[in-house]
């Protein structure tokens, strides 16, 4: 049988993100696969597709310090 569970690592043990169907103290062998992360990271990602770099000619830095010094 093969199947595909997502796990956390907590407190050393690793711990289904789902019900698994097994008899207690079952051996499994098992390969250790990072999961791309999500939320900001992809909210950066995307921005980036979304805009292109060259075209923008302000410094970031300065237009935020002349904002603040608005408020």
């Amino acid at each position: 049988m093969t199947k595909v569970i997502e796990v956390i690592y907590e407190d050393s043990v690793f711990k289904p993100l789902e019900k698994v169907d097994l008899p207690e103290k079952t051996k499994l062998k098992v390969r250790i696969e990072a999961i791309k992360p999500s939320g900001i990271l992809d909210i950066v990602k995307e921005f980036r597709k979304k805009i292109n770099l060259e075209e923008i000619k302000e410094d970031p830095l300065q237009v935020l310090l002349e904002m603040r010094d608005r408020a």
